[in-house]
């Protein structure tokens, strides 16, 4: 079985003659979106437009733009005889998509001999092209000689791989974990100050423009976050810079998510990562009941059952071996509790016992010496302990916890997330903002509300992994002490990546460099290597003290004592009254 490729045409056409503008441009509009679909649908695609109508071509240039029509990976050949000076207005389209012009010269329709020389002109415009830069001519087409180049520039260059001049571009940033943002003074920006960002993120602006030679200046958005749709379909913080054209990409990762895949366009995965919650660590505490844990409960139950089981044992030994004997079983037994709280008994050494009596007695011994030495040593240790309570592992933790609550990031994409979310625990989480137990700060919020908020148990943070951890590192390097904790459970895994506007080039030029990034784990390790990033990721739950034994330690004890002494005493009054009655119903 034989493949062939199957070659498609499909050819518009868009009438002008004798309509009304806004007929036109619906009709085009139509066509565009049409021509959309086709491309949708096809792996390779070459457009050529034949017009010689300024108008119809502007239309076509916005539509195009419009309805992103225009991919990287599609070819676009304008074909018409109007002069460079009347195709300004197409700059734009043809500087940012893979396109050329095929410019007719009048002298074709001519009779001059020299025409069949000088039929048409091949122009390229060169992306971000400066005011006044004219298209260059890189070929040229005659009917006997054809297609030929006169430039060292192919026809259809990956012009968005190594720009040439360097263009200026903008960059959309915002403040991160160990990020630094501040003005400089600098004579030749506008204002005579320029923008500053030092961190992992910078350091990626300047790796794309060293290998695709453009420098960039940064912007911040006015809300300073990354941004979330609107109702009304338009974008805020740097997603909205984005969408508006107000800057070419945006220079920190953004976290990919569907309704941002929609709307710009994006690079290849800088790295992946999930979401954490940190909490603030509690003072170190001491348990009231912490003699009861050098043993196990389960070692617990088998001691009384083994006391108990011995005490039968005893009892069926008399019964059966010893029933000629007068003496009272209720020595023997009872031995076994006094063995047991190491309390004086001589018994088993006197008069009248016989061997298997101090057998079992015996073995016994040995078992509660064991034991009571072992209990002994780690009752001393625990006494030196002291807990630090991490109570927040996970989601559910939180949720059911009523006086804590969460902060997430401001205008984000988990934030888009929680408010569209309809059911399971992230609708639970969602509702908590109804009972004021749900906050949403910016990324510049973040330090304070972790020295403030978190720190002092009111609240937990929820954010990127990589983003609170190295929070955390910069409050230890702050203060010397890790006061935060990380909970086990991972939420929401995610990707990352630069996003730029929907089909724009510059996402095709970034993504060679951002593979290579990725490839040799550069952008993680400048994520990750940051001054005290591991100190605190698993700071102790218990922390070994010197000091005195104090009430707090062993007041368990004395409730114990007071508990058996309350229950001796009711004992005793209920034997006394039960003993009157009896006396009393005797003399009666």
């Amino acid at each position: 079985m034989s493949l062939q490729a199957v070659w498609l045409v499909s050819m518009f056409e868009v009438g002008v003659d004798n309509q009304d503008v806004n007929e036109t441009q619906a009709q085009l509009s139509q066509v565009v979106g049409q021509a959309r679909q086709l491309r949708l649908r096809s792996n390779c695609v070459t457009v050529v437009v034949v017009s010689d109508d300024p108008a119809f071509l502007v239309s076509f240039a916005k539509s195009s733009l419009k309805l992103h029509l225009l991919a990287w990976s599609v070819r676009l050949l304008v074909l018409t005889r109007l002069p460079l000076t009347k195709l300004d207005p197409l700059s734009k389209l043809l500087s940012t998509t893979n396109s050329m012009m095929l410019i007719f010269h009048p002298e074709l329709q001519s009779n001059r001999t020299d025409a069949v020389n000088h039929g048409a002109s091949v122009y390229l415009h060169l992306p971000y092209p400066r005011p006044g830069a004219q298209p260059l001519r890189v070929g040229s087409w005659s009917p006997n000689r054809g297609l030929r180049g006169t430039s060292h520039i192919p026809f259809f260059p990956n012009k968005f791989s190594v720009f040439t001049p360097a263009p200026s571009l903008v960059a959309t940033i915002e403040l991160m974990p160990h990020h630094k943002i501040f003005w400089v003074d600098d004579p030749k920006a506008m204002g005579g100050r320029r923008l500053q960002f030092v961190g992992a993120a910078n350091n990626l602006a300047e790796y794309l423009a060293a290998g695709m030679n453009f420098t960039y200046t940064y912007v911040t958005s006015p809300e300073r976050t990354f941004g979330t749709k609107r109702p009304d379909g338009s974008w805020s913080g740097m997603m909205g810079m984005l969408m508006n054209e107000e800057a070419d990409f945006g220079a920190v990762p953004f976290i990919l998510s569907p309704v941002r895949a929609e709307a710009a366009g994006y690079t290849w995965t800088l790295w992946t990562d999930s979401m954490r919650i940190v909490s603030g660590l509690g003072l170190p505490e001491v348990d009231p009941w912490g003699f009861l844990f050098p043993l196990t409960s389960l070692v617990w139950i088998f001691i009384l059952a083994t006391l108990l089981a011995m005490m039968m044992l005893m009892i069926l030994l008399h019964l059966v071996l010893a029933h000629s004997h007068n003496r009272n079983t209720n020595s023997s037994v009872y031995s076994l509790v006094h063995i047991l709280l190491q309390q004086p008994t001589t018994a088993v050494t006197g008069d009248g016992w016989w061997w298997w009596e101090r057998v079992v007695v015996g073995v016994w011994m040995l078992m509660t010496l064991v034991l009571t030495r072992s209990y002994a040593g780690n009752l001393m240790s625990l006494l030196a302990v002291r807990h630090i309570p991490q109570p927040y592992q996970t989601l559910r933790d939180v949720l059911d916890h009523p006086s804590v609550s969460m902060i997430w990031q401001k205008n984000s994409a988990n934030e888009q997330f929680l408010k569209s979310v309809t059911a399971g625990i992230f609708n639970e989480v969602a509702r908590l903002e109804m009972d004021d137990r749900l906050e949403f700060h910016t990324q510049g919020q973040f330090p304070n509300s972790l020295h403030t908020l978190v720190k002092a148990g009111t609240h937990v943070l929820v954010d990127v992994d990589v983003n609170v951890r190295n929070l955390m590192a910069g409050e230890f390097t702050k203060t010397g002490a890790c006061s935060f904790y990380l909970a086990r459970e991972k939420l929401l895994p995610f990707s990352v990546s630069i996003l730029s506007q929907k089909t724009n080039p510059l996402i095709h030029g970034f993504n060679k460099r951002v593979l290579a990034l990725t490839e040799a784990g550069l952008f993680r390790y400048w994520m990750e290597n940051v001054p005290n990033s591991t100190q605190c990721v698993n700071p102790p739950k218990k922390v070994l003290v010197n000091t005195s034994l104090s009430l707090m330690n062993i007041w368990g004890l004395f409730v114990i004592v007071a508990g058996g002494y309350a229950v001796a005493g009711v004992v005793w009054s209920a034997e006394f009254l039960i003993s009157s009655c009896i006396i009393t119903s005797r003399h009666a």
